[in-house]
């Protein structure tokens, strides 16, 4: 039954995995990743089932328990939903269902992030009060190995003597349109913290590195965090990494951005990596012409969707 469900989601399911823009990975790999990753769920017991006029539904899901205690908040991530129909009445009616079964006696927060391309079951959630809160664009580079920008840039591996300084860059250097602030379920305070405690917990080790800058009379006031994914290396055939998040003092270290990530570029290179990608939001446009400066290209793009029930 549910390898039915998958096989009849196969096309939109290719596009939730992150490396559906590099045309090297075989497709049938990426589709059995998605597929191992929601069949591992459901033998967990992390899913719920619905039959709605004849039609079965499946939603796959999983508590988040990091995020539940520190938003004070019961947080799911739906991570997909299996059908075998093109009725957006019949889907409606069981995403309806799911919130209902899953709505208890205190709020919960349910968030999906999901491709352009699932637009059916974008408009099933939309239909049932989901709201669009980020829209979010992946761009990538596949020549990293032959990498090679003008100017270089000191650079250092973040301490945990820095930490303080970069919890404060963190939290003063706010971005109205990523998940946390635009959503309004989080005040704008608890989103701050969000973002500080993530670039704490990424310097103890939660990220594989982060640089920050290391120029004579310059502050340490930026920092880049990336993850290099090695244990998916052999699987992919390909060796792929991530830039996941930054901070710039716009007083301090103006500039400092693109120096940043070409560093890191170069970092990645000397680490072997092939391919690297990055996301923002789709608001972001100076971000995107530093990029796009630095041998980027867009690769996908992703629309995060929420509900507090």
């Amino acid at each position: 039954m549910n390898l039915e469900l998958i096989n009849a989601r196969k096309n939109e399911l290719f596009f939730y995995s992150p490396y559906n823009f590099i045309r090297d990975i075989d497709r049938n790999t990426l589709l059995d990743i998605e597929s191992k990753k929601i069949q591992k769920k459901i033998e967990q017991n992390e899913f719920l089932k619905y039959e709605v006029d004849g039609f079965s539904i499946v939603f796959v899901f999983e508590r988040l328990e990091w995020d539940s205690t520190f938003f004070k908040i019961e947080t799911y991530k739906l991570i997909n939903v299996l059908f075998d129909t093109n009725s957006l009445e019949i889907l409606s009616k069981g995403v309806e269902l799911f919130l209902n079964q899953i709505k208890r006696d205190k709020p919960q927060y349910i968030f999906i992030e999901m491709p352009s391309e699932d637009t059916l079951l974008i408009q099933a959630l939309n239909t049932a009060r989901f709201k669009l809160i980020e829209t979010r664009l992946t761009y990538f580079n596949d020549k990293v190995l032959e990498y090679n920008y003008p100017e270089r840039y000191k650079v250092r591996k973040a301490k945990v003597d820095d930490i303080d300084n970069l919890m404060a860059i963190a939290s003063t250097m706010r971005n109205n349109f990523d998940r946390f602030h635009a959503d309004k379920t989080f005040d704008l305070q608890i989103a701050d913290s969000f973002l500080s405690k993530y670039v704490e917990e990424a310097i103890k080790g939660f990220c594989d590195i982060v640089i920050v800058p290391n120029e004579e009379g310059i502050n340490s006031d930026s920092f880049l965090t990336a993850n290099f994914f090695e244990n998916l290396w052999a699987l992919l055939d390909k060796n792929i990494s991530k830039m996941v998040l930054s901070a710039v003092s716009s007083q301090t270290n103006k500039g400092w951005y693109i120096k940043l990530i070409s560093e890191m570029m170069y970092i990645m290179k000397e680490k072997g990596v092939e391919f690297v990608y990055l996301n923002t939001q789709s608001t972001n446009r100076q971000v995107f012409r530093t990029w796009e400066k630095l041998g980027f290209k867009l690769g996908s793009t992703t629309h995060i969707l929420s509900i507090t029930i």
